[in-house]
């Protein structure tokens, strides 16, 4: 995306969960394409931290509870807002038979995000900005022991199609990225373990594990001019992992063809 806004100004987009891991890693990428990013995180520490790295601003805050505080937080820098990443959110590990009748994962992965998104939708418009939601390959294949989480994912690309429909006309584009698997700080434990990273690098056609920069690149694209025509997407970003379904099916070994029919048969 360009760093300047229509009238000079240093482009502003808002980060939700860029503390660490992923939003972290598009907050790098966007900071050194020349983009201001408000940094926010429910950790208000990790929100500073992350800022103060990239020369951004922190707007920490609870994004269920604080949308009208972290907006206001972010059009403080600058009196615009040119994109939006609803990045922030959260899995609960249960059978879907245990969990209660409350589950946060939808209030955080679903109906956060449909707020402050609303919230935004003003500036946006008038700056022509663009709104990113980070999803997940689980939107598209269910994450067994998950609880809500790939029902949230699923529901949160069923919303970005809807308004995108609904706020093209505005001026405001919106898509969403699927990431794959994505070496980060909340996964390091798995990744630490060599046998396990060589298990789950050899199941990517790309040959390798992601990292936060790989889904922030591709948030820049899609705030960018670059994709003015593209809205109402679920891009996933995973190396090509999700196509792999059909070959985990057993199949006939090339070895030992079958033998021709008999002209009898």
């Amino acid at each position: 995306m360009s760093s300047k806004g229509t009238g000079g100004a240093e482009n502003v987009v808002l980060v939700t969960g860029g503390g660490a891991g992923i939003g972290a890693g598009i907050c790098r990428v966007l900071a050194g394409r020349g983009v201001h990013v408000a940094v926010n995180d429910l950790d208000a520490d990790a929100a500073e931290r992350t800022a103060e790295e990239i020369g951004g601003t922190a707007v920490p805050g609870d994004v269920v509870t604080d949308g009208e505080a972290i907006l206001a937080g972010t059009l403080a820098i600058a009196g615009r807002l040119d994109g939006l990443v609803n990045n922030a959110g959260v899995i609960r590990r249960a059978p879907l038979s245990d969990l209660p009748d409350r589950d946060p994962t939808l209030d955080v992965n679903l109906r956060a995000v449909a707020g402050l998104s609303a919230r935004c939708l003003r500036s946006l418009s008038e700056s022509n900005g663009a709104i990113v939601n980070i999803a997940s390959m689980a939107a598209d294949v269910p994450q067994l022991g998950g609880g809500l989480y790939a029902a949230s994912k699923a529901g949160l690309v069923a919303y970005t199609r809807q308004a995108a429909v609904e706020w093209g006309p505005l001026g405001v584009r919106v898509n969403a990225i699927g990431p794959g698997m994505i070496r980060t700080a909340m996964a390091e434990a798995v990744y630490a373990d060599p046998v396990l990273h060589e298990k789950r690098r050899t199941l990517v056609p790309v040959g390798r594990i992601g990292r936060p920069e790989d889904i922030g690149t591709v948030v820049a694209f899609l705030l960018s001019t670059d994709a003015a025509y593209v809205s109402g997407q679920h891009l996933l970003v995973d190396g090509g992992l999700t196509q792999t379904l059909m070959a985990h099916f057993p199949q006939p070994s090339d070895a030992a063809p079958s033998p021709p029919a008999s002209a009898d048969a």
